[in-house]
């Protein structure tokens, strides 16, 4: 801030901030009396002070020589201010970056590409044992475990030299090695970076023991809850042959409390039977009526299951099953489900028959079935500790006793049935029987098939009070078979006028 003409014959000390004074006066002295210099020849970074006061960095070369008996100085100054203001602002990233290193907690070390250490935190040396002191310039191999040292080191080499990069800006799991020789598990982040032509990789490392410890845990309790679900899944198949499939899904959808519980429901109820079982049972091997009975109980299960039936119990030979809960189609298809099924079993029955011709002899299988619907008490029958879910009531006995008095391979339902079903199939009337149990007597039919299914040979018969037919169209000619037509169309007329009659 001084001109020359301002500084010429001045004295220097004006440009010296006045706590290097008294050094400055006294270096020149020595210098002058005795000859010595200390930084005479060499440059050195001091301060310089400003004509406005404040001081600021330079850097001073020296230099001194005697003329005429008289000792002279000369300097060579540089204002280092933003060189300084640099090298204190890289001070203090440099502080900063260590500060955030050491505080950490996973491991950071950086290497240099001959695979030596150049930066070590406080973390890494928790971690693998070895101080940073012991760790800087010393091969960073000493911690990667012997196995795998080789690979290490080809990697670095082949990165270095530019080739493929495997794991360079991944993550990968690892085995670390402490200083006490035992492995374990990291997580290891890498990434790399040059500087001055020289390649440098870091890592980010972290100590993964706990979580491999809870992932093994994990996996033990996974395949433990496994081999339970599959124990599980087995008992439940087990289970599920000791019980109706309705039933067994009602419970384990958790739709159906597992209690005592009963209420009223209107169901179509089914019995089967086989007439002459225990002559059979005499005539046979118990090991071939054994394969036969439950050959013959599985093909008829199979069909209710089909049909939506519930399946209530097996009776030596006799089947009882009912349609209606613990779900339902409505009382009507309920009832033509039900109805349907026996026409099936009817027919497959008859199939297995042909089977057995060997085995059972010249008496086939001859079964015997009653169809009833009314209301019924339905639920879960027993005590808290042992449940039986079945049905009771009027309409289950009336069911049983219909099934008791059906001819053979006869197909029996009560007109509570029949009202339901007769658009669906063709049934014969019996007539009114008195049945064991019951006041009253039952008006049944027989249930010959479904109308879509008869054949022209199949003879239509039916009495109602005065009202009388028998017809098989396959007896008649074409002229007869339109005289039946004018009857049928007469009758029904005759039938709809008395019912305006009735109804005005």
């Amino acid at each position: 801030g001084y001109t020359s003409a301002e500084s010429i014959g001045e004295s220097l000390t004006v440009l010296v901030p006045e706590r290097f004074q008294s050094a400055h006066i006294a270096g020149v002295s020595r210098v002058v009396k005795t000859g010595e210099t200390r930084i005479i020849g060499e440059t050195v970074e001091v301060f310089g002070l400003h004509r406005d006061g404040h001081e600021f960095p330079i850097e001073l070369s020296l230099a001194t020589w005697e003329e005429a008996g008289d000792r002279f100085f000369s300097g060579i100054i540089r204002d280092i201010s933003e060189r300084s203001e640099m090298t204190r602002a890289l001070a203090v990233s440099q502080r900063r970056m260590e500060a955030i290193l050491e505080s950490a907690n996973d491991a950071i070390i950086s290497i240099d590409d001959h695979g030596l250490v150049v930066s070590w935190n406080g973390a890494a040396a928790e971690m693998f044992g070895y101080t940073s002191d012991e760790m800087l310039g010393e091969p960073v191999a000493v911690v990667v475990p012997a196995r795998f040292r080789e690979a290490h080191t080809e990697g670095v080499k082949r990165v270095t030299s530019g080739g493929e990069r495997h794991v360079i800006g991944q993550t990968v799991e690892l085995a670390g090695l402490h200083r006490d020789g035992r492995e374990f598990p990291i997580e290891l982040s890498l990434g790399t970076w040059i500087v001055d032509d020289r390649r440098y990789f870091s890592g980010i490392i972290r100590d993964i023991t706990e979580r491999k410890v809870a992932e093994d845990a994990v996996q033990v309790a996974n395949k433990a809850l496994n081999e339970k679900n599959f124990q599980l899944e087995a008992l439940s198949g087990k289970l599920a042959k000791y019980l109706s499939r309705q039933v067994y899904d009602s419970i384990f959808e958790g739709k159906t409390e597992v209690q005592v519980q009963s209420y009223r429901k209107e169901l179509t109820v089914f019995f089967s039977d086989i007439a002459g079982f225990t002559d059979l049972t005499d005539r046979l091997e118990a090991e071939v009526v054994s394969d036969v009975l439950n050959r013959y109980l599985s093909e008829m299960a199979a069909i209710a299951d089909e049909c939506g039936g519930t399946i209530d119990k097996f009776i030596g030979d006799g089947i009882m099953i009912f349609f209606g809960d613990p779900q339902t189609r409505g009382r009507r298809e309920d009832a033509i489900e039900c109805v349907a099924m026996a026409l099936r079993m009817k027919k497959r029955t008859a199939q297995l028959n042909a089977e057995w011709v060997d085995a059972v002899g010249p008496n086939p299988l001859q079964v015997r079935i009653g169809i009833n619907t009314g209301f019924c008490t339905v639920g879960n029958f027993g005590s808290e500790d042992r449940l039986d879910y079945t049905i009771v009531g009027g309409a289950v006995n009336a069911a049983a006793r219909l099934e008791a008095t059906a001819e053979l391979n006869q197909i029996q339902i009560t007109h509570a049935t029949y009202s339901l079903i007769k658009d669906r199939f063709y049934c014969r009337p019996i007539g009114d029987i008195a049945v064991k149990g019951i006041s009253h007597e039952l008006r049944t039919y027989e249930v010959v098939g479904e109308f879509k299914d008869l054949s022209p040979e199949q003879t239509i018969e039916a009495e109602i009070g005065d009202f009388k037919v028998s017809l098989n169209p396959s007896t008649l000619d074409l002229e007869a078979a339109q005289r039946a037509r004018e009857a049928l169309h007469t009758a029904l007329a005759a039938l709809d006028a008395q019912e305006d009659t009735e109804s005005g």
